[in-house]
Order: C-alpha cells, then structure tokens, then sequence
C-alpha cells in the first residue's frame, strides 16, 4: 500500500531584467494603510494588516529582524550591487536585455507552514479580521534561517540582496531576490551572468531546477517534515492561482465577446449586400441598366458574400473554441482552492500503570482499591487529553475548510459580479465613442499646427524632467502656473511619460480655447 504524501515544498524561481520600487515596497512592506486597502479590493489579494507585525527578514548577519529594518530600500541594495560587478545597463530600446536577478519564492504545504508559524492558534482569514492576538513561532524561524543558510551557500552570501519572509498572507513563505554570479575571461572576473547559476538553454535550466529541488529538500525540506515536490513532466497540469485565474476568465470572456462583435458585424455587411441584390434587380426590372450590367454587378457582390460567409464561418468556430475551453475553466470552480487536509493523529503522552509491591497478607480487599482507583486516575486523564486534542483538531479543520473553500468561491461569485459591472461599464463607455472621436478630431487638430506641436514636445519633455513650466509672464518675472512633483514612487516610465504627454496637451488646448471679452 502506497500512502500519499500530502505536505510538499515550494520552491517558484522567476528570472527579471529589472526590479522595479513597487516591487521592493511589496517584499519589505512599505505601504500605508491606503495603500493595502487599495490591494485588497482586488478578490484575489488578502493581506492581513492585524498580521503583518509578525513578518520577518533575515539580514546579511543571519539574525532575524524586523522586515524592513535597513535604511536603503531592497531596490537600492541590488543596485549597489550589480555597481560592484561592474554591471552597465543596456539601452532602453535595445532589443536584448539581460537577466539582472532571480526572484525566488521559498513555501510549503499550507497546513504545514501555517503550524510552523503560529502553533495550534487558530488563524481567521476572512477579509478584515482582527488576528493582533497571533505570536510567532521559534519553528518558522528557524525554517527560515536553514532556508537564507541554503541559498547563501548556493549563490553566496553577497548575493542574496535580500530574504523576506511574509505571515500576512494565505500561507507564510519567503522571498528571496539573488544577482546570479559566475567567472568569465582570462582573469575570472566576477560578473552577472544568469547562465553561471540557471544554465545557458532550457534543457540546463530544467536539470538544475531539478537539482535545486532535491537540495533545498535534502538541506531543510526533510527537516521541517516537508517532502520533495513531485514533478509535473509528462501530465496535462496547469498551476494557476487566483490572479491567474481570473485573468484568464477574463481573457476568454473578452475574447468570445469580441468574436460576437465581430461576427454580429459580418452578419450585417452580408444583409447590406443581399439589398444591394435586390436594388440591381430592381434597376433591371425598370429597364436603368442592361441584362450584362446587372449579371456582373450581381456576380461581383455574390463574391463579396461568399468570402463574408467564410469569415462568419470562422468566427463561429473560434467562438465555439473559446467557449470550451471557458468552459473547461469553470467546470470544476466549485474545487477552487480545496485544502481539506487529512485529519491528524496525536499520540499521548502515557504509561501503562504498573503495580510494583506485592500484595499484603491482611487488608488485600483495600489494597486492591487503592490500586484501582490509581489506575482509574491515570486512565480518565489520558482520555481527557485525547477529548482535548480531538476537539482542537477538529476545530482547525473545520476553520481550514471554512476559510479556503467558502471564502474563495464567494470571492468567485463576487469577482462574477464585478464582471458583470464591467461589461456594463463597457456598453456606456460605447455610447458615448462619438464624443471620443470628436474630441480625437480636436486633438489631431491641434497637432496640424507646426507651433502648437512644437510648444506640447517642448512642455512634455520639460514635465518629464521635473521641471515647472512658466506661463505668464509679468512686471515680478516668470511664473509657474503648472506645478509639477516628477514621477510617482509606484508610476511605471511608459505611464510617466503617458501623463506628461497629456497635462502638455490639455495646457496648450485649454491655451488655445477662444477667450471671452468683457464689454
């Protein structure tokens, strides 16, 4: 008999050409309570505020401190890094951009790592929960420790920018962000270099994340009772978790709808031209053109039907496609997130009683009482202990079930409406595309003028760098009509530059709107 192995570890790696602020922000924690709230209106977010006192990081020392205790930002660190390597950053444009980092993320089986972390206490992971009474646990700690050990005698000590470990959210787990090192050229310099640590190809890189696996198992895995992760070569698996999930919901919904559109628009342009059938028959019947004229006229647009027909064709399977596999995505939602897990057996702390003096000559009867009643003592006690552990498990099954099947399939049903919501969004925002196009109209315009696009390139490349633009002009000097802070700490270049382009295009439109004359 085969007995199936249930608490596996984790070991997810993404390599990044870059890492961005937000990024470092998120791993040490540096948001307001705005700044959460805002994550968790998204279904698939849940990060516990009561909780995030007990996230921890191990610093280079190896101690444990807590999480975002260094003055320079994780962002900063990896920087400073990479400045020592002698790493030069490619062009922004360029078409090859190199893996800088690896950002890993270390867990486990959730019921085994939420018990390393908090004990026997019973976590309430519905969405604005009160879990300020939770401690953290010596074991996750030390779960920790051997992992920051582990990945410091894989890719060295000075690698590991840092090793962030987060009890705020569904299960604990760690992050660690590691500059990937080898030796290259006759002096054996140190560089970046991602082939040095993950291989050069995609065969390499599956055997060392294979040897990875077994290591990280062999080194602490085993250890904390955590089992090697089984393999998912050769079965049909996809991992998606809720943001994924959704995501691609999302997608095929979009993707179907867009098909409809499309298929509803061929379906009309192929009733146009049946019309147009009919007018030639009709202009024939009243003698306005000749016999060849309206066979031509009928062939040429029966040729225009017949390829619609064939795009309508198309769609109609693409939709058909779309629709299974839409399909295949819910049929089993009601299993999203099931992490029931097998019920545990303690084992008591007991003796069997003994009787270790013999019995007397005279007053047996009384002896053979008092030894009884000391094993009834033993007994009862045992057997309350048991109740109590019976109780407390099923107590913690019953919060695990409630808290990871109930609560994500809500969130399933809400993140539903919110699509609905969305597609109604959608239709409203359609009404109102002739105002779009006018105001489009009115922007192209504007950008005819050699002036006024010169004068948009000029204030959006000054709002760029930061600086205020000057709009009037007066006896006291210039003055900034446009006050400008820079780029956002979280704002992406692409939506930087975005917002610059238009504040410079609404500033000179609103310049150029015809002024009234007081009379």
């Amino acid at each position: 008999m085969t007995i199936q192995k249930e608490h596996k570890q984790a070991l997810h790696i993404e390599n990044s050409k870059s890492f961005s602020r937000a990024e470092a922000n998120e791993n040490e924690r540096r948001w307001d309570n705005d700044k959460i709230d805002k994550l968790n209106r998204d279904p698939a977010n849940a990060y516990d505020k009561t909780r995030m006192h007990l996230n921890f990081e191990i610093g280079s020392d190896g101690k444990i401190h807590p999480l975002g205790y260094m003055d320079k930002r994780l962002d900063e660190r990896l920087k400073e890094r990479l400045d020592e390597l002698g790493y030069h950053p490619f062009k922004a444009d360029s078409k090859i951009q190199p893996n800088i980092c690896a950002t890993m993320i270390i867990g486990g089986n959730h019921e085994r790592t939420t018990e390393m972390a908090f004990g026997n206490q019973l976590v309430n992971r519905n969405k604005g929960a009160d879990n300020s009474h939770l401690y953290r646990c010596r074991e996750i700690e030390d779960w920790a420790s051997d992992v920051y050990r582990w990945c410091c005698d894989r890719f060295g000590k000075e690698n590991v920018i840092g090793f962030q470990v987060h009890l705020d959210e569904k299960s604990p787990h760690c992050h660690a962000l590691i500059v990937p090192v080898g030796r290259k050229g006759k002096e054996k310099k140190e560089r970046v270099m991602w082939s040095a640590k993950f291989g050069k190809n995609g065969n390499e890189y599956k055997a060392i994340l294979q040897a990875m696996h077994t290591s990280l198992y062999e080194t602490v895995g085993k250890k904390y009772g955590l089992e090697r992760g089984d393999s998912v070569e050769g079965r049909n698996v996809r991992h998606l978790d809720k943001h994924d999930f959704y995501r691609e919901q999302l997608k095929l919904e979009k993707a179907i709808k867009g098909l409809g559109t499309m298929k509803e628009n061929i379906e009309k342009s192929i009733a146009q031209l049946q019309n147009e059938i009919q007018a030639v028959r009709y202009s024939l019947a009243e003698r306005r053109m000749t016999l060849q004229e309206a066979d031509s006229n009928i062939r040429k647009i029966q040729n225009k039907i017949l390829a619609l027909q064939e795009k309508l064709s198309d769609k109609n399977a693409k939709i058909e496609m779309k629709q299974r596999e839409l399909d295949d995505l819910t049929r089993n939602v009601g299993n999203v997130k099931r992490v029931i897990a097998p019920f545990r057996n303690h084992l008591p702390d007991f003796t069997a009683p003994k009787i270790t003096e013999m019995p007397p000559t005279f007053g047996r009867e009384k002896w053979l009482d008092k030894q009884n009643k000391h094993i009834e003592r033993m007994f009862n006690k045992v057997i309350a202990e048991i109740e109590r552990l019976y109780r407390t498990e099923a107590e913690k099954q019953v919060a695990i079930a409630q808290n990871n099947r109930l609560v994500d399939y809500k969130e399933y049903r809400r993140y539903m409406d919110e699509n609905e919501r969305l597609r109604q969004n959608i239709q409203e925002i359609a009404g109102e595309k002739d105002n779009l196009s006018e105001a489009l109209y009115g922007l192209l315009d504007i950008l005819t003028s050699p002036n006024h696009r010169e004068r948009i390139f000029t204030i959006a490349d000054a709002l760029m760098g930061g600086y205020p633009i000057p709009l009037s002009s007066g006896g006291g000097g210039d003055t900034s009509d446009l006050r400008w802070d820079g780029r956002n700490p979280d704002e992406d270049k692409q939506s930087y530059r975005r917002r610059c382009m238009m504040a410079a295009v609404g500033l000179v439109v609103s310049g150029n709107q015809p002024r009234k004359i007081r009379r």
